[in-house]
């Protein structure tokens, strides 16, 4: 019954969204190509750039998270469950990066990005939406272009979510931790100092 409900999710996805202006937008999400370690490199300068400590904490969880959830989903939980690709069982596929033997289950790309959102959005909060949302994209794009069923992007996400509300909770207690209990300062005009939690937000002051 929910190979059944797969299969027709996939084909509604798959087919029914198939356009040819959409394919290489689709195929850009699942694979940048050779823009793939500028962006990885601008990323990781904003982090510095932007957040400065903080920002070199949230870059160490982050790469540590988004390596454990990779590791997990390609090496442990898809030689577990052993699910063929798409590809590899139904005829009517368009595999636009062709048929590849690895397994289904779960998408290594759902899982990475759905890990990275959390500690993503605990480093730069104004951009949470985006993040998930980009990251919900990415993971249609799996089916899109034939490399995935619905139900490998949603296991992809549900371990994804649980590694990256474990590396969210690991920067707060790091920064806390490094940063003197929680608190850190940041300069405000003049000499004047605002308390800052190790969240980000603004400290309650002690007066009236």
């Amino acid at each position: 019954m929910l190979d059944a409900w797969d299969v027709a999710i996939f084909r509604a996805i798959h087919h029914g969204l198939r356009q040819p202006w959409l394919d290489p937008i689709m195929m850009w999400l699942t694979d940048p190509g050779p823009l793939k370690y500028p962006l990885l490199g601008l990323i990781a300068l904003s982090f510095l750039v932007l957040r400065g400590k903080r920002g070199a904490i949230g870059l160490l969880v982050l790469s540590l998270t988004i390596a454990a959830g990779d590791q997990l989903s390609s090496h442990i939980v898809k030689p577990l469950f052993k699910r063929p690709r798409p590809a590899t069982t139904m005829k009517d596929v368009r595999a636009l990066f062709g048929v590849r033997s690895s397994k289904s289950f779960p998408s290594t790309h759902a899982t990475n990005f759905f890990a990275a959102a959390p500690v993503v959005s605990a480093v730069f909060p104004q951009v949470t939406v985006f993040a998930y949302v980009y990251a919900t994209v990415v993971g249609l794009s799996r089916i899109y272009v034939g490399d995935h069923y619905p139900f490998d992007v949603l296991g992809g996400t549900a371990l994804g979510l649980f590694l990256g509300f474990l590396g969210r909770r690991a920067y707060f207690r790091l920064v806390g931790t490094l940063l003197g209990r929680g608190l850190a300062t940041v300069p405000a005009q003049g000499s004047t100092s605002i308390p800052m939690t190790a969240r980000g937000e603004r400290a309650p002051s002690g007066g009236p």
